[in-house]
């Protein structure tokens, strides 16, 4: 498998987690998740799980080249990341100090800051499977 190819495909999984398979629920509930409130949490866990799910397509044809315990480190590769970028605290930063954004952020900007740490994270994961 190529880098491209396997990119390509962990694109189109990552629109269907993040956008066809994502609740209202859980695109409303899930910031700061991975901090104390338990609604949050749940909201953010749950996305993220749906989120891994829609890779599986990817993860059967990586686990047809790298084996299954691979496969398992990949999916943790791209789900957790993911879950980070969505509980919002890094986006905010960035925004805040890289972005100089003061007050609240328009959702072109905020919305543009998460897809593009999500695209890039994935980047890095389709590389380092793809050497």
């Amino acid at each position: 498998m190529t880098w491209p190819a396997l990119f390509g495909v962990f694109l189109l999984c990552h629109l269907a987690g993040d956008f066809l398979l994502q609740t209202d629920w859980q695109a409303s509930h899930k910031e700061h998740g991975l901090r104390a409130n338990p609604g949050s949490r749940r909201a953010l866990g749950l996305h993220g799980l749906t989120y891994t799910l829609a890779f599986v397509p990817a993860l059967i044809w990586i686990a047809g080249d790298a084996g299954p315990l691979a496969t398992v480190g990949v999916a943790a590769l791209v789900g957790l990341p993911h879950v980070i970028v969505d509980d919002g605290g890094l986006v905010e930063a960035w925004l805040r100090l890289v972005k100089h954004v003061q007050g609240t952020p328009t959702t072109v900007v905020r919305v543009g800051v998460d897809q593009t740490m999500h695209v890039l994270a994935l980047a890095a994961v389709a590389l380092a499977v793809t050497g």
